[in-house]
């Protein structure tokens, strides 16, 4: 049996990531989060952005990502980071 890829649009990829817009934007266009343009517009591949979002960081680049999450506060953004730290 075949399997589909999947692709998101920019705000569904920001939106399964748990990511600002404007934070997945800047991933794409640094190339940190591999995509495909096609039709002159964004197209993120579900399985790229579940490896990528599942993938180990260091603390420094947890620092980096917490800021662009587009689901955490303050307060929390400082927990993961406390614990990440620990971690370390």
């Amino acid at each position: 049996m075949r399997s589909r890829e999947v692709f998101f649009s920019p705000w569904q990829a920001a939106d399964y990531a748990g990511l600002k817009i404007d934070a997945l934007y800047e991933l794409l266009e640094s190339g940190e989060v591999a995509a495909d343009k096609i039709d002159g517009r964004w197209r993120v591949r579900k399985s790229v952005l579940a490896v990528w979002r599942d993938a180990e960081v260091s603390p420094e680049e947890l620092e980096k990502l917490t800021s662009k999450m587009s689901r955490l506060s303050e307060e929390q953004a400082r927990q993961i980071l406390a614990q990440a730290q620990e971690k370390a």
